[in-house]
């Protein structure tokens, strides 16, 4: 009985190329079930994109009979404006105030949850409710919260005799308040995204760090921090992207006001587009906030080497 293998074996049979034919057949199967639903985002999105992006140069304007090819008029025209300026400077007030105060809560938050041990799973579905509720939801419980004399706060100032804050009737309260809202809309995912990297780590080295005498601050700062680097830049693009195109949270709860006290970028992107029906204006406006989401992507990505 012949049992050299090459003779034995098929012509044509090569059992290299069927192994990797297999091995390429399972590392496929993730991408071909996510195929459908990422073509549709990216065929929504990017025609929403393109489509803003093209009318950006076209004088768009429903006041206005006509649509002609205006070039860079529109852009021109914002950097001119005394609104869109101001709303560009709280917008990035806005945003920096948004991911400073998230992601130190977001931190603080997934340190919690990975320490703690009973109920674990409860605690973290509960962190996810603020994500899960709708932004108009969140508006109206911050309004009855910061409301004048019937908000919670106020009662509360009442009760202990305290005078009462106009927080939606002050410029300065009522961006407060919009901060304090949409960190609580935003933070949950990037407390999902740092809990994720935390529980990543080797328990071995949180071990190792306590049998040498390492305190808490020492493990969180040379253990913790550097090895969760990549997942704190995700959070912080998830937080910036949130912060640049919130809207849905602002417009309920003060609608811009007072005055254009909390006239975010976003907010005045829909007051010029569909109070003022200036269509190519408003998709100005709508290039700018991606502009500004690209480049503080690409600075976190630089900074904490997401893709290393």
């Amino acid at each position: 009985m012949n049992t050299n293998p090459e003779i034995n074996m098929k012509p044509g049979h090569n059992p290299v190329k069927k192994n990797n034919w297999n091995k390429f057949k399972k590392k496929s199967v993730p991408y071909i079930l996510i195929f459908p639903a990422l073509l549709f985002v990216v065929g929504v999105l990017g025609y929403a994109v393109v489509a803003g992006t093209f009318m950006s140069f076209w004088g768009v304007n429903l006041n206005v009979p006509g649509s002609p090819f205006v070039g860079l008029q529109n852009y021109i025209e914002l950097f001119t404006t005394e609104q869109f300026i101001s709303s560009l400077l709280r917008s990035l007030v806005f945003v920096f105030g948004s991911v400073v105060l998230g992601l130190v809560l977001a931190m603080l938050f997934a340190l919690s949850l990975y320490r703690a041990k009973r109920f674990s799973n409860f605690f973290k579905g509960l962190a996810l409710i603020p994500f899960l509720v709708s932004g108009i939801a969140t508006a109206v419980m911050f309004r009855f919260v910061f409301s004048g004399d019937v908000g919670l706060i106020n009662m509360m100032l009442t009760t202990i005799g305290l005078d009462q804050i106009v927080f939606l009737s002050s410029p300065v309260w009522a961006l407060v308040v919009v901060i304090l809202a949409n960190v609580w809309f935003v933070c949950p995912f990037a407390t999902l995204i740092l809990l994720a990297g935390i529980q990543s780590i080797d328990q071995e080295l949180f071990e190792a760090a306590i049998v040498d005498g390492a305190s808490r601050l020492k493990i969180f700062w040379n253990i913790i921090l550097p090895l969760i680097a990549p997942m704190m830049g995700i959070s912080l693009i998830w937080l910036s992207f949130a912060s640049f195109n919130m809207f849905d949270v602002i417009l309920p709860l003060t609608g811009g006001g007072p005055g254009r006290a909390t006239e975010v970028m976003a907010v005045y992107m829909y007051n010029v587009a569909f109070s003022e029906l200036k269509y190519s204006l408003g998709s100005a406006v709508m290039v700018i906030i991606l502009i500004f989401n690209v480049i503080t992507s690409m600075i976190y990505l630089k900074i904490f080497k997401v893709t290393e």
